[in-house]
């Protein structure tokens, strides 16, 4: 009795961590927006004041002219940098480490159910032609 109300305890105060977790995350979430919607606020007023010193000595559209070609270097840039695929080693080898865990937990399995007609069965001959057919089986589903 008294493990199950440990176990209820566990649970509901995990409940609780978790959706006080999910309150943090979206009170972060919209503090970020926030902050990026005046970021956006800043670039813009930038532009304008970058046009307007611009403007002084030439005419506005040249000025604006001048502003868009440097945005699109600027925005070229991002782009390529984004577009770039660098691969994470640590990411390569926690998936190498992955496959080669599923790939042992696979033979693991496979030897076990090739044992485990030959343990079952009361007839030698049946138990091996069972053997090698669940062999066959695991061996098929594992190539998958």
């Amino acid at each position: 009795m008294r493990l199950i109300s440990l176990l209820r305890v566990a649970a509901q105060a995990e409940t609780l961590r978790w959706k006080r977790t999910g309150r943090g995350v979206a009170i972060q979430a919209a503090l970020g927006a926030a902050a990026a919607v005046f970021g956006l606020m800043l670039l813009v007023m930038l532009h304008v004041a970058a046009l307007i010193w611009l403007a002084e000595g030439r005419s506005g559209t040249a000025a604006a002219l001048i502003i868009a070609g440097v945005d699109l270097v600027v925005a070229a840039l991002f782009g390529w940098l984004a577009a770039r695929h660098a691969e994470d080693p640590i990411q390569v080898e926690a998936q190498r480490v992955r496959d080669d865990a599923l790939r042992q937990v696979g033979d693991t399995a496979s030897r076990a159910m090739v044992l485990a007609p030959l343990l079952r069965s009361r007839n030698a001959k049946k138990g091996l032609i069972g053997a090698a057919l669940t062999a066959a089986v695991v061996g098929f589903i594992a190539r998958r």
